[in-house]
């Protein structure tokens, strides 16, 4: 099997890198923190100390990361992926980050003779750790066809968008309706509660009809226990609505619905609830209503 290397192993990252090691490739990690990489070798992965080493070592090199800078720091800055990466090496990057930095990176790799995907995820912790993430997928066709085993391994539903950065824009239109529906389950929840209705009933009977969506069928039941444990965290979304406003502003794209969440959402976590699940919206919108 092929060496794979990941460097990224937090909440999300760490469940797939571990579905690569069950699909049987030779995984060769990389993380800030040690604590996961040693759970990771325990398992029969190998270590490297750099993402350079990470790419001198590997075939393939996924990173999965929390922002911008940290996607540019990792694949183009010192001790970088870029200056372990041979001709021939794919780097998939699955974070969600801006298309143009996404673009940027394929264009600096590609003068190397790399091939760079970005293939950006949709699930919850929960996806990742059964396989079962959705993967959307820009870059070379050719990249995207010798990478789609190890996408099968984590995701069973991927697709490709087309060139550099059409994932990541995929993404953004994805975290768009992600933001609405989560809104929009916390106000159907918060009406159904202040009008004395059974909410848990409220969910199934909307589950079934055009009211239906993964956001209220999912979170709903944990907001109603009060269970803000995060699949995907406050401060992550926060960050992805500020990708998808600075596209949207370059683009000459109002897009009203999203600044409304995204203000919300920052004003949550700046109530302390930056490393909660999104369901803890419902707090917020409840000390609004004088409900909390």
């Amino acid at each position: 099997m092929s060496f794979v290397g990941f460097i990224g192993l937090g909440l999300m990252g760490k469940p797939m890198a571990t579905r690569l090691l069950k699909a049987g490739y030779c995984l060769v990690v990389h993380n800030r923190s040690p604590k996961p990489v040693e759970e990771l070798v325990a398992l029969g992965a190998l270590p490297a100390s750099s993402p350079r080493e990470v790419a001198e070592r590997s075939e393939f090199v996924i990173t999965m990361l929390p922002d911008n800078p940290d996607v540019r720091s990792v694949i183009a800055g010192a001790n970088g992926v870029i200056e372990g990466a041979r001709e021939g090496t794919v780097v998939i990057d699955m974070s969600t980050v801006s298309p143009y930095l996404a673009q940027e990176l394929n264009a600096m790799l590609a003068a190397k003779s790399v091939d760079f995907l970005d293939a950006p995820v949709s699930g919850s912790t929960m996806a990742a750790e059964a396989g079962t993430l959705t993967i959307m997928v820009g870059g070379r066709k050719e990249a995207y066809e010798r990478a789609l085993p190890l996408f099968r391994a984590m995701g069973d539903k991927i697709f490709y968008m087309g060139g550099p950065g059409m994932g990541a824009y995929t993404k953004l239109c994805n975290q768009i309706a992600v933001s609405l529906n989560l809104l929009a389950a916390c106000e159907a929840l918060l009406l159904a509660k202040k009008a004395g209705l059974d909410q848990q009933k409220v969910i199934e009977v909307l589950s079934t009809g055009a009211g239906s969506s993964w956001q209220l069928a999912t979170l709903g039941p944990r907001m109603i226990k009060r269970d803000f444990r995060p699949g995907f965290k406050v401060q992550h979304l926060r960050k992805d609505l500020r990708i998808v406003r600075e596209i949207a502003e370059h683009l000459g794209l109002p897009l009203p619905g999203v600044g409304l969440v995204a203000e919300l959402i920052k004003s949550l976590e700046q109530r302390g609830h930056g490393a909660d699940g999104t369901q803890s919206l419902i707090t917020l919108l409840e000390e609004l209503a004088g409900m909390g």
